[in-house]
C-alpha cells in the first residue's frame, strides 16, 4: 500500500501536474512520519490528477474532488491506464533512480494545470506575416492556455526548460537552417524543443526516437532508415530533413500551422476526421470540443506556443540568453563500406567517444553495411585527415568476420552466443530468412571486431578460418 501510494504520488509530482503541489508534497512528507494518514494523500493525489485516475484509488467519488461546487482537481494528459504503466516504471527504477526527465519525459506530459475552453474571446493577439512564396509563418497567438505554459516553464517545468534551452546553443542554428532552406517557418524548431528537449537520443514509451520524435513507420515513409545497424530518428540533420518534407505535406494537408502540428502529435488521420466532423479548420474551436482530440493535443500548440514566445524574448520571460553556435561542429566523410568506428577515430585522430557522440544513429560498432553513401560525422577540422588515413588502409583492416562451419545441433541463436553478437545481423549478413534451422556444414560469416579476431586467431582450431573482408556481401 505504502509502496503504491508513493509510486503514485511520485508520477504526479514529477510531472509537474500538482495544482496544490506544495502542499501535497508536505503533506506526502508527512505521512511518510505517520502524522497524517495515507488516505488523506491519496485523495489530494487522486483529486490532482483526471478523475477517472482519482477513481482507481480509494474509490474517489466526484463529490470528493469539489470545492465551492466547483472541480478541484485539474486533469493530467494520461487515462487512468497511464497511472499504472507509470507506477511499473517508477517500481522497477525505484533502486537505481528514475532515467533522466528528458529520456521518458516524465511518467506524464508535462502539464500546467487543467486548460480553459480555447474561445475566441480569451484570444489577446494573432499575428500572421506572409513570406514570399506564399509559405505563412506560425501566428502567434497568447490565450489563457499558452500564458499557462508560459507560467509552467517559469516555475514547475523552468528545469525541464533550462535543461532543453541549453542544448539549443547546438543544434538550433542547424534546425533552423534546414527548415528554410525547405522553405519553412524556422519557428517549426521549437516542435522539437517540445517533443524531445532537443535530445537525440530521446525515445518515448509509444518508441517515438529522437529529437522529432518519429514512429518507425513515419520514419521509413519520409526516407530515413531504421535497422539493427542504424536508426537515422537519431541523427539530428537527416530527422530535420525529414519532419519537415511531413511538416510540409501536413501544411499542404490543412493551411494551417496550428492543425499540422496537432497532426504531428496526434495523426494526420484524425485532424482530418476531426475537422470534417465539425466542419471547421480553427484549431482553437476543435480544441474547444470534448472530442475528437485527447487533452495531449489539445496542450500540443499552446505548450508549443509558449516555448516559442519565451524563445523569441527570453529575458523578459526570466531566463538568460543563449548565444547559439553558428558554425556546424562538425565535418561529414563519406565511408562506402562498413568500417570498425575505432578505425575511423584513430585514423581522424579522435576519440570513439566522440565519434558516437556526433552520431548517436550509430547503434554497433561499426557503421552500417550496404550503405555506399553513408556519411559519418568527424569533429571540424579533420575530414581531410581522416580520408588520407583511410585511404592508406587496407580493407581488412576495416572489418572483421568470423568464418563458423555449423556443427550438429548448433543454432544460430548459440552462434551468435558464442561471438558476442545477434542473430539479427548473422541472418543479416549471410541472407537467410529464418534462423529455426541450418544445415550442419554450412560455413557462415559472423561479425566480429577486428581485434576479437587477433586474440582468437590460432588458438581454437573448431573457429574456422578468420576471413577479413572490406564490406558485407549480401
Amino acid at each position: 500500500m505504502k509502496r503504491k501510494l508513493t509510486t503514485l504520488f511520485f508520477c504526479l509530482a514529477l510531472a509537474g501536474a500538482l495544482p496544490v503541489a506544495a502542499e501535497a508534497v508536505g503533506a506526502h512528507e508527512g505521512a511518510l512520519q505517520g502524522s497524517l494518514p495515507a488516505v488523506n494523500i491519496r485523495a489530494e493525489a487522486g483529486c490532482a490528477g483526471t478523475f477517472g485516475a482519482a477513481s482507481e484509488f480509494e474509490g474517489l467519488e466526484k463529490e470528493d474532488c469539489l470545492k465551492d461546487g466547483e472541480p478541484e482537481y485539474s486533469e493530467l494528459l494520461v487515462e487512468a491506464e497511464s497511472f499504472e504503466a507509470c507506477e511499473i516504471e517508477a517500481a522497477s527504477q525505484e533502486d537505481g533512480g528514475f532515467l533522466e526527465e528528458d529520456e521518458l519525459l516524465a511518467c506524464v506530459n508535462l502539464a500546467p494545470v487543467a486548460v480553459p475552453a480555447f474561445e475566441e474571446d480569451n484570444l489577446d493577439t494573432a499575428i500572421a506575416l506572409v513570406e514570399e512564396d506564399g509559405i505563412p509563418d506560425v501566428p502567434i497567438v497568447v490565450n489563457k492556455s499558452v500564458e499557462s505554459f508560459i507560467n509552467y516553464f517559469q516555475t514547475r517545468g523552468r528545469k525541464y526548460f533550462e535543461r532543453w534551452w541549453g542544448r539549443s546553443q547546438d543544434y538550433m542554428v542547424m534546425l533552423q537552417s534546414i527548415l528554410r532552406e525547405e522553405g519553412l517557418p524556422e519557428e517549426l524548431s521549437y516542435i522539437a524543443f517540445i517533443e524531445s528537449g532537443l535530445n537525440p537520443k530521446a525515445r518515448s514509451r509509444a518508441n517515438a526516437v529522437g529529437m522529432w520524435q518519429f514512429i518507425r513507420g513515419t520514419a521509413l515513409r519520409y526516407g530515413l532508415r531504421v535497422d539493427w545497424w542504424i536508426d537515422e530518428r537519431m541523427d539530428p540533420e537527416k530527422a530535420t530533413y525529414a519532419a519537415a518534407k511531413y511538416f510540409r505535406n501536413l501544411y499542404d494537408q490543412f493551411g494551417s500551422w496550428y492543425l499540422a502540428a496537432a497532426g504531428y502529435n496526434a495523426g494526420e488521420g484524425k485532424v482530418a476526421r476531426a475537422v470534417r466532423k465539425h466542419n471547421t479548420d480553427d484549431f482553437w474551436e476543435l480544441a474547444s470540443h470534448k472530442k475528437p482530440f485527447r487533452r495531449e493535443t489539445k496542450e500540443y500548440v499552446p505548450k508549443y506556443l509558449a516555448a516559442l514566445l519565451i524563445a523569441k524574448d527570453p529575458v523578459s520571460y526570466g531566463f538568460e540568453p543563449v548565444a547559439y553556435n553558428d558554425a556546424v561542429p562538425y565535418e561529414k566523410v563519406r565511408i562506402a563500406h562498413a568500417t570498425d568506428l575505432r578505425v575511423i577515430a584513430e585514423a581522424a585522430g579522435t576519440t570513439v567517444d566522440e565519434i558516437q557522440r556526433l552520431n548517436p544513429e550509430l547503434l554497433r560498432w561499426f557503421t552500417p553495411p550496404n550503405y555506399p553513401d553513408y556519411e559519418i560525422k568527424v569533429p571540424a577540422g579533420t575530414a581531410q585527415m581522416l580520408v588520407e588515413n583511410m585511404g592508406k588502409l587496407p580493407p581488412s583492416k576495416r572489418i572483421a568476420f568470423q568464418m563458423h562451419k555449423v556443427r550438429r545441433g548448433e543454432t544460430i541463436s548459440k552462434i551468435a552466443k558464442r561471438y558476442g553478437t545477434s542473430v539479427g545481423p548473422i541472418l543479416y549478413i549471410n541472407n537467410m530468412k529464418s534462423a529455426k534451422y541450418v544445415k550442419p556444414g554450412t560455413v557462415i560469416a559472423v561479425p566480429v571486431r577486428a581485434d576479437d579476431v587477433a586474440r582468437s586467431k590460432g588458438k581454437k582450431k573448431d573457429m574456422a578460418l578468420v576471413y577479413m573482408h572490406e564490406d558485407f556481401q549480401s
